[in-house]
């Protein structure tokens, strides 16, 4: 009977293996006790890593101190030694309560937590505005897709409304690039890339291809509804002529014109200057009203034609707004960025149509409200509407 055959040993060589990789995390944790000022370069102001072998997981985290509470439910502002020392068993409690993990939608169970002082600009001596957290976290299975969340920022820190619709920066500290490694008898085998913002608190990696486009849908059709000057632009074409095969034909032209350039923007193939991009996306808007407004007719094709050309500057818009949010950049940093970008553009689409719903409902109010006269009331209001607004944003944007 052979008792050290092939089997054996590889089971022998895999324990090893994770004998070593949890004694470094035992000898990290140790480090961190007794010396934090060694482990405070770990990880870079905002960024993140996540390291998981067969059962275990290894985080370190870069946080900005004013996530975190004290027992009165204020926000630290700033931290030095003394106050860590005094903190370090709350802090570490509201770290593990605030970074979630889990792999294949089962919670990772964190065995232990500790956090340092990152260096301050000013100089050791002075107090840190960011803390660098350090954790181990056993797995019940082998990693498969794996979702990171982040729930420590509160809801009075996320993007407001207006932040939303102009889609102003936020500061780097308010954003988490984090780092997923997966490794086998300690040789990395995949890594990938994602952010974390206030915005979007989750992320999920080495998800299959088809997650990704469920993923990306959301973005797309949160991008389209907070952004009023593409709803203008879909509610003065959809108002210079009532017909909803007519709709379907100019909003899948659109829609396949936005698609081509968002996607070629999107992975860097174009670059054309928003400067440029955002007046010619409201001249769109205003080009369309007084074609209607003007009782201006043209061929079916000629208007498909319009429309497309159109469109492909609304997707140079709609990459260069979402450069600025974190889902812009986990696009880019996608494994399978062409699905992720499919997704996104289904978004927009779902978007479009619940504009169309909308607009069509209101055309049947408007029926019945006054059915003598023809639709013409709400097509003119909304051609009014659509061409002082174009022009407004037209001027605004060239000065």
């Amino acid at each position: 009977m052979t008792i050290f055959g092939s089997p054996s040993k590889s089971r022998w060589r895999s324990l090893v293996s994770e004998i070593k990789f949890i004694s470094r995390l035992v000898l990290a944790l140790a480090a961190l006790a007794l010396c934090p000022k060694a482990l405070a370069h770990l990880v870079e102001s905002g960024q993140g890593t996540v390291s998981l072998s067969a059962s275990k997981a290894f985080v370190v985290f870069s946080l900005p101190v004013d996530v975190f509470l004290d027992s009165a439910g204020n926000s630290f502002g700033s931290m030095d030694a003394n106050a860590l020392g005094v903190h370090q068993s709350e802090l570490a409690r509201q770290a593990m309560q605030g970074i979630r993990l889990s792999v294949d939608g089962e919670d990772a169970v964190w065995t232990g937590m500790a956090l340092t002082l990152a260096p301050s600009k000013q100089g050791q001596s002075r107090p840190a505005d960011q803390l660098t957290a350090v954790g181990v976290a056993s797995l019940n299975q082998a990693p498969g897709e794996v979702t990171v969340a982040l729930t420590l920022w509160r809801p009075t820190q996320k993007l407001s409304a207006a932040e939303a619709i102009s889609h102003l920066a936020r500061p780097a500290k308010e954003m988490l690039k984090i780092t997923v490694s997966r490794f086998r008898d300690e040789t990395k085998i995949a890594q990938e890339i994602g952010f974390l913002s206030p915005a979007q608190p989750k992320a999920i990696f080495f998800a299959p291809a088809h997650r990704h486009i469920i993923n990306f849908i959301p973005h797309g059709f949160d991008h389209i509804m907070g952004g009023a000057d593409h709803i203008v632009f879909l509610v003065a074409l959809l108002a210079s002529g009532i017909s909803l095969r007519r709709w379907a034909a100019l909003l899948t032209a659109f829609t396949l014109a936005h698609g081509l350039t968002f996607a070629l923007a999107s992975l860097a193939w174009v670059n054309v200057s928003a400067n440029l991009v955002e007046p010619a996306i409201a001249a769109s808007i205003v080009i369309v009203a007084a074609l209607h407004l003007l009782k201006f007719r043209i061929a079916i094709r000629w208007e498909l034609a319009l429309v497309f050309c159109l469109g492909l500057v609304h997707g140079l818009g709609f990459a260069s707004a979402l450069q600025d949010e974190s889902a812009g950049v986990s696009l880019l940093l996608s494994p399978y960025p062409l699905w992720s970008i499919v997704g996104f553009n289904l978004g927009i689409e779902a978007g479009q149509c619940v504009v169309a719903m909308l607009f069509y409902l209101a055309i049947k109010i408007c029926r019945l409200i006054s059915p003598q006269n023809n639709d013409l009331l709400l097509q003119k209001f909304a051609g009014i509407c659509a061409i002082v607004t174009g022009t407004f944003w037209l001027v605004q944007r060239i000065i």
